[in-house]
């Protein structure tokens, strides 16, 4: 290892440490939809296994019903219970150093000045890849991607095959898929369409979330009306109004997906049965300062393992081609 980092790679483990909580709460404060999922509590951990496994109700228990004195109770084998199986996905950002940039910042303070340019960038980077990646529908990068919102929010099996192992020819996993009516405009109907269909007793939308034309569009619609705002989105800087109790917002990677070709979606989702699964230890984790053989540099590699996994795909909807 070069003289120049001598002490270097210890000041910059321990403060890439303490930087990663703060890294993790910058790159889910950056965007709509991974603010949505972390405030939603949608981030949650898993201490291992070769897949992530989500538990689903399908269908009711059939052994249930009235009856008189001793009349025998059914007992049919239980059915309608299944669950979905997703892979484990990688995700990475890397930080790099030059060893006469370390050389010429070998003092405390202008270490540490080049390191928060170096976070700051990597974030900002980790920010807007993950967030497009989870607009996706996980068959970019020849499969390699998390599963985003574009392959679980569909009526049909995404390009890389069954979604978590069940096929939507099960209606009961099929999301819920419209085409603006009215010369592709927005309307109060279509979008009350969408959420009720999507909607089952107390479930309901929690977000939803569309292109600047979408929120424009909605925003025309509210003239002359009376506007409300979800608060805790306002106070994460992003502006909103309320739909029948859900927050929409607007995220302009929600239309960057290769498979979808329609304008400005507007997407309806419940976070309840969302849930962005992290490996424990292998989110955000700093490596050490690593050295190639055959070059003067330095790297930290920042790893996430992880996916975006759903347990009802019938609880979420979109509303397709959007004018403005």
């Amino acid at each position: 290892m070069s003289n120049a980092t001598y002490g270097t790679d210890g000041l910059l483990a321990t403060t890439l440490r303490n930087y990663a909580p703060k890294l993790e709460d910058n790159v889910f404060g950056a965007k709509v939809l991974l603010w949505v999922l972390k405030n939603a509590g949608a981030l949650k951990d898993y201490d291992g296994g070769s897949v992530i496994v989500k538990p689903l109700i399908y269908a009711a228990n059939s052994n249930v019903g009235s009856y008189e004195n001793t009349d025998v109770f059914a007992t049919a084998a239980n059915t309608g219970i299944s669950a979905a199986e997703y892979p484990w996905k990688q995700f990475y950002g890397l930080v790099h150093f030059t060893g006469i940039e370390l050389a010429k910042n070998s003092g405390r303070s202008a270490l540490l000045n080049l390191f928060s340019a170096r976070m700051e960038q990597v974030e900002l980077s980790m920010a807007d890849a993950l967030n497009i990646m989870l607009w996706d529908d996980g068959n970019s990068n020849s499969g390699k991607d998390f599963m985003g919102l574009g392959g679980i929010i569909d009526a049909s099996d995404p390009a890389g095959g069954d979604l978590g192992g069940i096929d939507a020819g099960n209606t009961y996993w099929r999301a819920t898929e419209k085409t603006a009516t009215g010369a592709n405009t927005l309307t109060l109907a279509d979008m009350r369409n969408v959420y009720n269909t999507v909607s089952e007793g107390r479930d309901h939308p929690t977000n939803i979330v569309t292109t600047q034309t979408g929120f424009e569009a909605y925003e025309t619609l509210l003239i002359g009306q009376a506007r409300y705002e979800d608060m805790k989105m306002v106070d994460g800087g992003f502006q909103n109004f309320m739909f029948k109790g859900a927050p929409i917002a607007f995220d302009d990677d929600c239309e960057t997906w290769a498979g979808d070709t329609a304008e400005s979606p507007m997407w309806f989702f419940n976070t309840k049965y969302l849930e962005l699964a992290k490996l424990a230890g292998v989110w955000f984790s700093p490596s050490e300062l690593l050295q190639p053989t055959n070059q003067d540099a330095f790297y930290k590699h920042l790893l996430c393992y992880g996916n975006l996994v759903t347990s009802n795909r019938s609880r979420h909807g979109v509303l397709y081609n959007i004018h403005a």
